[in-house]
């Protein structure tokens, strides 16, 4: 069975997205861990590949996974990602217990929610827009914390 260093060293563009979106959602230290020694070798290996993406290019999603394994690397909480990107939708992340919605505004399109981690409390305001696709920016509050070594919270998946 491929390894997802076998998926970013393939040079095919699915296989490459796959290892990306499964990275983004990981909190598997046992599959990051390796990914970390690897990423020098991984952004060399993936720099050519075109990952393409109509609306936001992919190669946004290759390097939020990057970050992602840097924030492992550097014992930062799984929750310290959700910046970084607009992809983190509140509710699929409160279903796989990596976040809790405190309070949400009115329903519809363009929406907030106030949002806290699982692992760390860190508080966010999420703001979800819609421009050809729904999109959530998260903004914490504070300062961010650190996880503990070990801590891995369940599920995966962004």
């Amino acid at each position: 069975m491929p390894t997802l260093i076998d998926d970013y060293e393939s040079g095919d563009p699915q296989r490459v997205l796959h290892a990306v979106w499964q990275t983004i959602g990981c909190r598997d230290p046992e599959l990051l861990d390796p990914l970390v020694a690897a990423l020098p070798r991984l952004r060399a290996r993936t720099a050519d590949v075109e990952l393409g993406g109509m609306i936001y290019s992919n190669s946004t999603h290759r390097e939020h996974a990057f970050q992602v394994i840097e924030n492992h690397r550097d014992g930062l909480c799984w929750c310290a990602a959700y910046p970084d990107s607009l992809t983190y939708d509140p509710r699929k992340e409160q279903n796989r217990g990596h976040a809790e919605i405190r309070s949400t505004s009115t329903p519809g399109w363009e929406m907030t929610y106030e949002c806290v981690c699982a692992v760390c409390g860190q508080v966010f305001d999420v703001e979800q827009g819609d421009h050809h696709v729904t999109w959530w920016r998260w903004v914490p509050r504070g300062v961010k914390r650190r996880r503990r070594r070990g801590s891995s919270n369940v599920g995966g998946g962004a």
